[in-house]
C-alpha cells in the first residue's frame, strides 16, 4: 500500500495519523472549506457582482483544492469491491442531476465525495472545523471591529437582524450550528458542563444579533442533548432500540415534508398557522411544486432569495428553505434518492461502528433540513460525506 509513512500530529485533544491521501485531503478540503465561505462573506462580497480581490483569491484556492483532490484520488483511491457498485450508481446519478439541473457545484462535490474514500472520519471533520471555525471567528470578529461590513436590515416586524460579515443573517448561526456538531463528533459525544455552557453562551450572542431562530433552537438543543443524555447515548440502548426507524427517518422525514408542502391551502387553519410560523416556508414550496413541476433528472432553477442588495421580498422570490424539496426540484428524483441514500449509510455505518453518537448527530442534521437547504451542501455540513470516510467499522451487534 502507497504512503504507509505517517506524520503524527496531536491538535489540541484530537490525536490523529496521516498518510500521503490524508495529507492531501486535508488540505484540499481545508482550502475547500475557507474558499467557499470568504464568498459567502462581506470579504469577497461586490455589489456589482464584478470580481474582487480576494473573490479571485478564493478561486484559486478553490481550484487548487480541487487538484489536491484530484492528486489524492490518482494516489490511492479506495474504492474497494464491495463499494464499487455504489460509488458507479452515485456517479451515474449524480452525472444525470447535473445534465438536469446545469449546476456545475454538484460535480465537484462528487470529486470530493471520491476523494474522501479511504479517509478516516476525524481527518475529514478536523480539517472542516479548523478552517469553518477561522473563518467564522475573524468574519464576525472582524466585523464587529468595524473592519469589513456588518449590514443591518430591520423587517416589517420590527426584528433588527445583523449580517454579522457574511451575505445573510443566518449564515454566521448555520455555520456555528454545524461547528458544534462537528465538535460533538470529535469529543465522540462526550460534552461537559464548561464547553456545553460555552456554546450555549455563543449559540444565544449569535441569536441575539441574528434573530435566526432555526439556528438557535437545534444550537442550542443538540449540546443539552448531549450533555444530559450522554450515558444513554454511548451505550447506545435507545438508538439501538430504534434502528431502523432511524435509518429511515431520512425517507420518512422527506415524504412527510414534501407532501405537506404540497398540500398546503392557506384556507386550512392548521397548515396556516404553521406557514406563519415557519415564514411563509410552506406557501413558497407549494407554489415551486406548482410552478416548476418535479422532475426525474432534475431542472435548471434559477432561485432568488434574500442576501445583501434583496431584503425586500419581490414577485421574483422563489427560494424553497426545506432541503427535501429544494433538492427534489432543482437535482430530481432520483438524485434525492441517493441523497436519502447516503444519510441511512451514515447512519448504518455509525451504527455498526459503534458510534452511536454520530446516529444522533444525523438526526440532529435531518430535523434541521426541514427547514434550511444544508442537507447537500458542504460549505456548511461537511457531514455528508462520513457516507465516504472510514468510521472504523466493526462487526457489532446491534
Amino acid at each position: 500500500m502507497r504512503g504507509k509513512a505517517l506524520v503524527k500530529k496531536k491538535i489540541y485533544q484530537f490525536s490523529t495519523g496521516y498518510d500521503v491521501p490524508s495529507i492531501l485531503f486535508f488540505a484540499g478540503f481545508f482550502l475547500h472549506e475557507l474558499s467557499v465561505l470568504i464568498d459567502a462573506s462581506m470579504w469577497a462580497y461586490s455589489a456589482d457582482d464584478a470580481m474582487t480581490p480576494l473573490g479571485f483569491f478564493a478561486k484559486i484556492i478553490r481550484f487548487t483544492a480541487y487538484g489536491l483532490f484530484l492528486l489524492k484520488i490518482l494516489y490511492d483511491c479506495k474504492i474497494g469491491s464491495r463499494n464499487v457498485y455504489f460509488i458507479y450508481a452515485t456517479v451515474g446519478i449524480i452525472g444525470l442531476a447535473f445534465i438536469g439541473s446545469r449546476n456545475p457545484q454538484v460535480v465537484f462535490y462528487l470529486l470530493i465525495m471520491i476523494a474522501a474514500l479511504g479517509i478516516s472520519d476525524r481527518t475529514l471533520l478536523l480539517s472542516a472545523i479548523i478552517s469553518q471555525g477561522f473563518m467564522l471567528l475573524v468574519t464576525v470578529g472582524f466585523s464587529m471591529a468595524g473592519v469589513i461590513e456588518n449590514f443591518v436590515i430591520a423587517d416589517n416586524k420590527g426584528r433588527v437582524r445583523e449580517f454579522l460579515g457574511f451575505v445573510w443573517t443566518t449564515n454566521a448561526p448555520i455555520i456555528f450550528f454545524f461547528v458544534t456538531l462537528q465538535f460533538i463528533y470529535l469529543k465522540k459525544g462526550r460534552l461537559n458542563v464548561i464547553n456545553t455552557g460555552i456554546i450555549l453562551f455563543f449559540a444565544y450572542m449569535l441569536f441575539v444579533f441574528t434573530d435566526s431562530k432555526a439556528a438557535f433552537a437545534v444550537s442550542f438543543a443538540a449540546p443539552l442533548f448531549f450533555l444530559l443524555f450522554s450515558s444513554l447515548i454511548e451505550k447506545g440502548r435507545v438508538a439501538r432500540a430504534f434502528k431502523w426507524l432511524i435509518i429511515a427517518l431520512p425517507w420518512i422525514l422527506a415524504a412527510v415534508t414534501i407532501m405537506i408542502h404540497k398540500m398546503y391551502n392557506k384556507h386550512n387553519a392548521l397548515l396556516f398557522k404553521l406557514n406563519v410560523i415557519l415564514s411563509k416556508r410552506l406557501e413558497y414550496g407549494h407554489s415551486a411544486i406548482h410552478k416548476y413541476g418535479i422532475h426525474l433528472f432534475g431542472q435548471r432553477m434559477n432561485w432568488v432569495g434574500y442576501s445583501i442588495g434583496k431584503t425586500e421580498f419581490t414577485s421574483e422570490y422563489n427560494f424553497v428553505d426545506c432541503s427535501y424539496l429544494n433538492l427534489l426540484l432543482e437535482y430530481g428524483v432520483l438524485f434525492l434518492v441517493l441523497l436519502l441514500t447516503l444519510y441511512s449509510v451514515i447512519i448504518y455505518k455509525a451504527y455498526k461502528s459503534g458510534k452511536y453518537y454520530a446516529v444522533w448527530i444525523a438526526v440532529f442534521i435531518l430535523l434541521f433540513g426541514t427547514t434550511e437547504p444544508r442537507l447537500f451542501n458542504l460549505t456548511y455540513n461537511p457531514l455528508i460525506l462520513l457516507a465516504f470516510a472510514s468510521l472504523d467499522i466493526k462487526l457489532n451487534k446491534t
